[in-house]
C-alpha cells in the first residue's frame, strides 16, 4: 500500500509539472527600464561606527529569460561617520557597482576617507540580498593604509536605497 501511494504521488507530480508546455506569463520589462536612469541614493550602516551616505546612482532593470530580473547599479556618494568628543568625524567619497539578480546581490566599492589627520583608501567587496530599490549588504573593507581610521573597521553592514523606481515610475511604459 505504501509503495502504491509513493508511485501515485510521484506520478501526480510528474504530470502536473508537465501540464503546461509554454510559459504564458509575460516577463518583459518596459523599454524605459532598460536605460540607465540617474536618481538619489541614500544608505546607512555600521563599520565599527555608524555611517551614512548620500549620492547619486545610475540604475537599470532588465529581464533575461535564463536569469530573471537583473538590476545594474553604478553609484557615487559622500560618506560621513559622525565624530565624538574624543574622535574626529570621518568624511569621504566613494564609487561603486552593484548587481542584483533574483534577490541575490553583489558589488564592489572604492572609497577615500579622511578625518583631517589620517586618510585611507578602502576597497570593499559586498554580498547581500535585495530587489534593486532596497538592498542589504555585508562588505569587508580592505585598507590600503593599515586601517589608520579608528572609526572604520574591517566589516561593514549597510542598507542602501536607490530611488530610481520612485522617481521614474511615471515614465515607465505600461505593457
Amino acid at each position: 500500500m505504501k509503495q502504491i501511494l509513493v508511485f501515485v504521488s510521484f506520478s501526480l507530480v510528474f504530470f502536473i509539472s508537465n501540464g503546461q508546455e509554454t510559459d504564458t506569463t509575460k516577463h518583459d520589462a518596459p523599454a524605459s527600464w532598460k536605460k540607465f536612469h540617474i536618481a538619489p541614493r541614500i544608505a546607512i550602516g555600521v563599520q565599527r561606527s555608524f555611517f551614512t551616505e548620500v549620492g547619486f546612482s545610475l540604475q537599470k532593470y532588465i529581464y533575461e529569460e535564463r536569469h530573471g530580473f537583473i538590476v545594474y547599479n553604478i553609484y557615487s556618494a559622500l560618506e560621513w561617520v559622525p565624530g565624538s568628543s574624543e574622535e574626529k568625524g570621518v568624511y569621504g567619497i566613494k564609487v561603486g557597482y552593484e548587481i542584483v539578480n533574483n534577490g541575490g546581490a553583489g558589488g564592489i566599492e572604492v572609497k577615500y576617507l579622511s578625518n583631517g589627520d589620517d586618510e585611507d583608501v578602502m576597497i570593499t567587496p559586498k554580498i547581500g540580498f535585495g530587489i534593486g530599490l532596497v538592498n542589504l549588504f555585508y562588505g569587508y573593507n580592505f585598507s590600503t593604509n593599515k586601517y589608520l581610521l579608528s572609526k572604520i573597521g574591517k566589516h561593514q553592514f549597510s542598507l542602501a536605497i536607490n530611488t530610481n523606481l520612485l522617481f521614474y515610475a511615471s515614465k515607465y511604459e505600461k505593457k
